[in-house]
């Protein structure tokens, strides 16, 4: 009976050891599979992190481009805008058809470039400079039919005083508007 025990026991110490063995072995497999897993999941996350940032850098390139644009075209809109109101204060001073061609000129330059920039202007910004624009066309009205009564022979000169108080009015829209957008075109470029 002590061989047949002994026997058992030396089996069983033998089976340990194995077991022990193949315990560490399978650990040892795990911790590579393991570290394979989480080096596949570091590289899967940086590739992702990789995309994002370069779809970051694109848009960031992106707005810079617009915003540089942006600026160009509220700058020109701008000097296009003083030219404008320069020439309907001399037509203000002296109404003759010399400065109404000039302003009107003027005027179509500034429609134009106020539609060649709404791509690149603020939806708002656009619709003040149109109200400018239909400001601007009334006063160009009013200077033009003064202009012609002014050149008949006899006028009535309660009605050329009504035509240069209307023209008053448009003058003082257009002047009001111009502040306005002045304004808000410094605070889109950034400036107070």
């Amino acid at each position: 009976m002590e061989n047949i025990y002994e026997i058992l026991l030396t089996i069983l110490l033998s089976a340990g050891g194995v077991g022990a063995i193949i315990l560490s072995f399978s650990r040892y497999i795990a911790q590579i599979f393991i570290k394979r897993y989480e080096e596949e999941l570091k590289a899967k996350f940086q590739n992702e992190i990789n995309h994002y940032q370069s779809q970051l850098e694109i848009i960031k390139q992106t707005s810079l481009k617009y915003n540089d644009k942006q600026f160009e075209h509220y700058s020109l809109l701008w000097a296009s805008l003083y030219d404008l109101k320069v020439l309907a204060d001399s037509l203000w001073s002296i109404a003759n058809s010399v400065n109404l061609e000039k302003f009107s000129k003027q005027l179509s330059i500034t429609r134009t470039e106020i539609e060649r920039s709404s791509l690149f202007i603020e939806d708002s910004h656009y619709d003040e400079l149109i109200n400018i624009i239909h400001s601007f066309s009334e006063y160009q009205i009013g200077k033009s039919s003064l202009i012609k009564y002014r050149s008949n022979q006899s006028f009535d000169e309660f009605q050329v005083g009504q035509m240069i108080d209307q023209n008053a009015n448009h003058k003082s829209n257009y002047e009001i508007l111009i502040r306005t957008i002045k304004a808000d075109l410094k605070r889109q470029m950034g400036g107070n």
